[in-house]
């Protein structure tokens, strides 16, 4: 059952990691960063590390996220939206 369980998270950490890199919109991304740290405090979790795994919530999900998160909107990075049918007059 635990093999299983681990199976289950390394497949989601993994996903979750490849969309972080191939992501177009970075709040998706940054996102799909917060999800691979939720699976890393999970395998902390299941090596009987609990102050890691909430060390890892905490510090990396909680307060860097919000700062990337931040960051991302304070650019003001949007996608680049093709206008079809309109000339610049």
């Amino acid at each position: 059952m635990e093999s299983l369980f681990f199976l289950v998270v390394a497949a989601v950490a993994i996903i979750s990691s490849i969309l972080v890199v191939t992501c177009k919109n970075p709040i998706n991304s940054a996102l799909s960063l917060v999800m691979t740290f939720f699976c890393l405090a999970t395998f902390y979790v299941m090596l009987d590390a609990p102050f890691m795994a909430a060390t890892q919530v905490i510090v990396y999900a909680g307060a860097i996220m919000v700062l990337i998160i931040f960051v991302i909107m304070l650019l003001n990075v949007r996608v680049e939206t093709v206008k079809r049918g309109t000339h610049a007059v």
